[in-house]
């Protein structure tokens, strides 16, 4: 199985999996194809079903949020398909938002049949249109930006965004077992940002002291 939640972390917490989902996609996860997402499992299973809980509508906004960072990224890897490592560097990043917007699909389905904390996510509300709006100007400039330094400006602007604390908010939101146990919701932002860290240092190193920032940004720290 393939994608942010593999068949091990489903082998790490089968109850809540089989709490959240049921013995179809508990089933299905155990004995599912290399290829195959845990999301695509859900589908194939038709396992989604009617709310029980009220989920915000803005959480589609906000899988939007994940997949516009994805379409950006996906673009500047073919931009760059003449330099493998800045190329790979890029197609990674556009995974990894990909598989955000999977995560975040998980967390809305599982807080619509378990729970929903909407003190927790309420301090995002404002912010998401206003992101939108950035997202959005972010990508028309795609066409303006040409060096490797401006382009590598645009991934911390965009990553130094509220985007990735949007994306705690809503884990943290998702009264569901089965998100607060499997490591991939907690871990991914954090993973995300020092991936990013690391390969803009060394790809262009001037701008180590500017990652520095955008992740003790992220970590609430003062640098």
């Amino acid at each position: 199985m393939v994608g942010v939640i593999r068949k091990r972390d489903v082998l790490a917490h089968p109850i809540a999996t089989l709490q959240c989902f049921g013995w179809p996609v508990l089933l299905k996860a155990l004995v599912a194809r290399r290829r195959q997402t845990f999301l695509s499992l859900l589908v194939e299973s038709r396992a989604f079903q009617p709310p029980k809980v009220a989920v915000p509508e803005l959480l589609d906004d906000c899988i939007g949020l994940e997949l516009s960072a994805c379409r950006i990224y996906e673009t500047l890897a073919e931009r760059f398909q003449d330099s493998a490592s800045v190329s790979l560097f890029f197609a990674t990043l556009s995974q990894q938002e990909q598989g955000h917007a999977e995560l975040l699909g998980l967390c809305r389905e599982a807080a619509s049949r378990e729970g929903w904390l909407e003190d927790k996510f309420a301090p995002w509300r404002d912010v998401v249109p206003r992101l939108q709006r950035e997202m959005q100007a972010y990508e028309v400039s795609l066409a303006d930006i040409e060096s490797l330094p401006d382009v590598m400006q645009l991934v911390i602007r965009i990553e130094a965004s509220e985007i990735n604390l949007i994306f705690d908010g809503i884990v943290a939101a998702t009264d569901s077992d089965f998100v607060r146990k499997l490591r991939a919701f907690h871990n991914a932002e954090l993973e995300h940002l020092d991936y990013i860290s690391s390969q803009i240092s060394q790809l262009v190193p001037e701008m180590a002291a500017e990652c520095r920032r955008m992740k003790a940004g992220y970590l609430g720290e003062i640098v």
